[in-house]
């Protein structure tokens, strides 16, 4: 009997090599989330500290233009904060995006490696099968027959 051969092995060569491309995508798109996560935080917690500076001074005897500098420096901080958001809300879609695409590159993946497995198990039942019709021909054959 001929070797076991499975003709989608090529096939599903370059789709395990496309999940591992969409891997790599997907990573990439999880860290850019993560980094975008980080600057919020960040540029929320700046923020709090030019809001929290902008209090102090009004608290205190002081003159408009510093009043006018830390108003607009506080409404800098928040419209940074808005583009971060912006910019981090775009980046959770593609990353979500990417791992939809991943799961349906494994899912791809498992589907030929399934029927691969399932064509490996008739062949090896189809050997074990024709393993046993030979030997029960040779078990069958008179004692001292050559089989010609």
């Amino acid at each position: 009997m001929k070797a076991f051969s499975f003709r989608l092995d090529r096939i599903l060569r370059l789709k395990e090599e496309a999940e591992g491309q969409q891997a790599r995508v997907m990573g990439e798109a999880a860290r850019n989330e993560a980094v975008l996560d980080q600057i919020c935080l960040d540029q929320a917690g700046y923020v709090l500290k030019v809001s929290d500076q902008a209090a102090a001074i009004t608290g205190e005897r002081t003159n408009a233009g510093k009043l006018r500098t830390r108003h607009l420096a506080a409404m800098a901080a928040l419209r940074q904060l808005e583009e971060a958001e912006r910019a981090r809300v775009v980046a959770r879609k593609l990353a979500d995006v990417e791992r939809v695409r991943l799961a349906e590159a494994q899912r791809e993946r498992r589907t030929l490696e399934r029927l691969k497995a399932h064509q490996r198990e008739t062949w090896d039942q189809e050997l074990v099968r024709d393993e046993r019709k030979t030997m029960d021909e040779v078990a069958g054959r008179p004692r001292g027959a050559t089989g010609r």
